[in-house]
């Protein structure tokens, strides 16, 4: 049958083609979903409450790069940039135990936030949306209470506060944590949070893990490219790219440029078939973490 609606199809000049990407519907009523080895309570309208379901094992990737990280850094603390309603807190506690500071804006999010982390210990909240610079923000926001996403807006009314990550964790006295792993989830502001990070990325060398989402990044004129390529400048040399279902993709060292703008240019089209990646660096002082964790991620092919 699938071959008739197929042969039919091209006649128009159609084809059918499986992305890997369900189209999932909203609902009004909050749900629960095993993350990992715990449950995490989600509004109906966020969709990873689905994606959990069809991927059980979705971002598992990052609880086992965490553990990884752990057999060398057994003090560290782990920065969750847009920890959404908790559920890569999830992923991460199914995995090894270390503390985490989960940092989320979103106001319906950090409520379900607070009411999932009461299941773990050592998990500090802060509510604050985070920027390049500490600043107020004409923004709209879009996809607000599930996956909210900021698109800065001169004319909006609705006025923000953003925050660099540094002054958030000096202002709550938790730049002096070994902070060993750092990821960031914000819809297209990824790479900018980044740039507020400079200090932290300076003093304490986190692995970095952060979503590449060229679409939503693209709305809002932020380029990301030349971010991603500045962390040589930090001392960080391996570069490692995921799908959008956590599959590796690719790894490889920041000084191969031509590659990186390769994969870069590809998730920046409209065409590509993956949505975003997630990408994973290491400081060249973490050179065996991540030689260790790659050759464990073959075995997830």
């Amino acid at each position: 049958m699938r071959t008739i609606i197929r042969n039919f199809l091209k006649r128009f000049g159609y084809d059918i083609i499986k992305t890997g990407i369900p189209y999932i519907p909203s609902s009004k009523k909050n749900g629960t979903v095993l993350v990992g080895k715990f449950p995490i309570t989600m509004p109906g309208s966020n969709v990873q409450l689905i994606n959990y379901q069809l991927y059980p094992d979705l971002n598992a990737q990052f609880g086992r790069l965490a553990k990884f990280i752990f057999n060398k850094h057994s003090q560290m603390w782990v920065v969750d940039v847009g920890a959404n309603v908790g559920d890569t807190i999830a992923v991460l506690k199914s995995s090894v135990d270390v503390p985490i500071i989960g940092i989320e804006g979103d106001d319906i999010s950090y409520s379900f936030l607070e009411k999932n982390i009461k299941q773990f210990s050592n998990v500090v909240t802060i509510k604050s949306f985070l920027g390049e610079r500490t600043e107020r923000m004409n923004v709209n926001l879009d996809k607000s209470g599930w996956n909210t996403t900021l698109i800065p807006t001169e004319g909006s009314l609705q006025e923000i506060m953003l925050k660099t990550l540094d002054d958030v964790l000096r202002e709550n006295n938790l730049s002096g944590k070994d902070i060993k792993l750092l990821k960031v989830d914000v819809e297209g502001f990824d790479t900018i949070v980044l740039r507020g990070a400079s200090t932290l990325i300076a003093e304490h060398k986190p692995v970095l893990f952060f979503e590449y989402n060229r679409q939503n990044m693209i709305g809002i004129n932020e380029e990301g490219l030349s971010t991603v390529l500045s962390f040589k400048e930090f001392g960080y040399n391996k570069i490692v790219f995921f799908d959008h279902k956590g599959a590796l993709v690719l790894a490889t060292n920041l000084d191969n440029q031509e590659v990186i703008t390769y994969l870069h240019k590809y998730i920046s089209s409209k065409h590509n078939l993956m949505g975003y990646y997630d990408i994973c660096i290491f400081h060249a002082d973490d050179e065996k973490v991540a030689d260790d964790f790659l050759s464990s991620e073959k075995n997830y092919l």
